[in-house]
């Protein structure tokens, strides 16, 4: 198993379906794919090679779900930057992993010359933001319209595919090595659990650097389905980009399904008739605010994930329908489930 095997079947079953949307941006499945594949050249041409790491650090876009595919297409591991975190901290995430190239959008660009002068990997920095790229960064655009498509690296089974960077008790966070098995594993444990459907859409409103992200994009890419994009979680601007393109599955923490249901536009006549599930996790929910969401999108199947980095992220499901009122008195709902597919559970302690 390899990251890029879903986008290599997409291309074969069905290369003129959306791949993408952001903004006024939209993809096919051929026109993606080939993105990927100069994108990987343009790295290699940079200096990428077999197993270096690349990092990003930017906020959701188009370019983010590129760079995703392009670098382990082209050989290369991937090093998606905490978006939350002090400089210092990604500073350290940088040297740490050791990481040659890092990809940047413009709400980060004040932090690249700190980055440059203090890293001890740091070899190349491309501007992956719209506009023109500032002096001494290479222009995304640029690079691609001059690279050349290169095809995709003999990685897979337990070769490095991320390293995922992740709070410790103390101290600076810990870089978690994960391999393509690690990665597919758990995307086909998520697709077996109903968590992408055929011919499904998922959005992207969740921190693309995340893993809860990356591993919920994961069986959507296994099915070829469409990725829509909204570059930060806005509750109108989620609201609007479910009606608008039909989205089916997305992911959300209580936070956001607390600030998506109790919004003003969330009272405005909307069709969201194509939402079928929100995973939701990370915290717990309070019940009222599960109530809520529940009542106000009737259709919708909830389903609680719980996972950790390590895990790749998946660990166990509460399904939806220990969400239903015909189940409540089984007493599962404030449970984080039972053990997914490609997971073992064992209890260790009485507390």
């Amino acid at each position: 198993m390899y990251m890029t095997q879903g986008l290599h079947r997409a291309l074969q079953q069905h290369p003129d379906r959306v791949a993408l949307r952001f903004g006024d941006r939209q993809r096919s499945f051929r026109e993606f794919s080939e993105r990927v594949a100069r994108l990987a050249g343009a790295l290699q041409a940079l200096g990428m090679q077999t197993g270096d790491r690349v990092a990003m650090l930017s906020l959701n876009s188009d370019r983010y779900l590129e760079y995703q595919m392009a670098v382990p297409w082209g050989g290369g591991v991937l090093n998606p930057c905490n978006i939350r975190w002090s400089a210092a901290e990604i500073l350290y995430s940088l040297n740490d992993s050791g990481s040659t190239l890092l990809l940047v959008d413009h709400n980060f660009c004040h932090l690249v010359e700190q980055f440059r002068h203090d890293s001890t990997s740091l070899r190349e920095v491309v501007y992956c933001g719209d506009g023109a790229a500032p002096a001494g960064m290479h222009d995304y655009e640029a690079l691609l319209a001059s690279a050349d498509a290169v095809p995709d690296a003999p990685r897979r089974g337990e070769d490095l595919a991320g390293i995922f960077y992740t709070g410790g008790t103390t101290g600076f966070p810990k870089g978690v090595m994960l391999s393509h098995t690690n990665l597919c594993s758990s995307g086909m444990a998520l697709r077996s659990e109903g968590l992408a459907a055929p011919n499904g859409i998922y959005l992207h409103c969740a921190p693309m650097f995340h893993l809860a992200d990356i591993g919920l994009s994961m069986p959507h890419w296994i099915e070829g389905n469409t990725h829509a994009i909204v570059a930060a979680f806005n509750p109108e601007l989620v609201l609007d980009t479910l009606e608008r393109d039909r989205v089916s599955h997305l992911l959300l923490v209580p936070t956001m399904i607390q600030m998506l249901v109790d919004h003003p536009a969330m009272r405005k006549p909307r069709d969201l008739g194509a939402l079928r599930t929100i995973a939701y996790g990370a915290s717990t929910i309070p019940e009222a605010v599960l109530e809520r969401a529940m009542a106000a999108l009737p259709g919708v199947g909830f389903v609680q994930a719980y996972g950790m980095t390590e895990l790749s992220p998946l660990a166990t499901l509460n399904p939806a329908w220990y969400h239903t009122p015909e189940a409540r008195h089984l007493g599962k709902l404030r449970s984080a489930g039972r053990a997914s597919h490609c997971t073992e559970v064992r209890i260790v302690d009485p507390e």
